[in-house]
């Protein structure tokens, strides 16, 4: 027994402590970088290869889509589209936004059925391949682009968010019945920049025109300007801070 209880003295004596093990820290989750703009690319969409061109955001992020429609559309060019949407880029809050633009040529303006097929192509491409918001789709039409989205305002598949116009002639297409009629000219947002010397498009005729639209239609935002010109550049140049304000987050009512 005298033996036993030595025998057990020495071994706790000569026991050894063993430290806890430790997990060692996991290394931290990197930081995501920040969300800027791919190059351009090229899309060729449709049975008939509509030629288009995207920027998106990089790395690819949910975001809204602007859907660009040129001007020119009875052009015999049929791939005005590739850069034709840069030319907001610069307006916009670095990889807040999808930015597209199909083509649209002669015989297949965007007034047409093949026209509206070349938007809706586009549209469902983009949707597929990446992660699109759609319920803010947003249409910005140049001078007869202008006539594209009230083309696809009236028949398109999807309901835009809001439509942001320059340089308009809607008698072209629409009759003031029409704003009245159809949905879109009386439930949605339009922005619309005009100019008292464009040299295409009379003032004395789109003017009053835009104001009856207005006055039957409180989310129709008229921004007109006496020495304001044809097409977008001139308003990029004189008015860039009411196109960023469009496209700011409290731009979206």
């Amino acid at each position: 027994m005298k033996a036993l209880l030595t025998l057990g003295l020495l071994c706790t004596l000569c026991t050894v402590s063993i430290p806890d093990a430790r997990v060692p820290h996991a290394a931290p989750t990197p930081k995501p970088g920040p969300i800027t703009w791919s190059a351009p690319e090229i899309l060729f969409v449709g049975p008939d290869r509509n030629a288009c061109g995207l920027i998106r955001p990089e790395p690819a992020r949910p975001r809204p889509l602007v859907l660009w429609l040129h001007g020119g559309m009875g052009s015999p060019r049929r791939d005005k589209g590739l850069t034709a949407m840069q030319a907001l880029k610069p307006f916009l809050k670095e990889g807040s936004y999808y930015l597209a633009s199909p083509s649209a040529y002669e015989g297949e303006e965007w007034t047409t059925p093949a026209g509206l097929r070349h938007i809706e192509a586009l549209l469902d491409s983009l949707q597929k391949i990446f992660p699109v918001k759609m319920d803010s789709l947003i249409i910005v039409g140049v001078s007869d682009g202008s006539l594209g989205a009230f083309y696809y305002a009236a028949g398109g598949k999807h309901r835009p968010l809001r439509f942001l116009l320059f340089s308009v002639y809607p008698q072209l297409l629409l009759t003031e019945e029409d704003l009245v009629e159809v949905p879109a000219f009386q439930t949605t947002r339009w922005d619309v920049f005009q100019g008292g010397r464009d040299a295409l498009f009379p003032a004395d005729e789109v003017f009053p025109f835009l104001n009856n639209w207005r006055g039957t239609n409180p989310r129709v935002r008229l921004h007109l300007f006496p020495e304001g010109e044809h097409d977008f550049n001139w308003y990029g140049a004189h008015a860039p801070h009411q196109i960023k304000a469009l496209f700011g987050s409290a731009a979206k009512k």
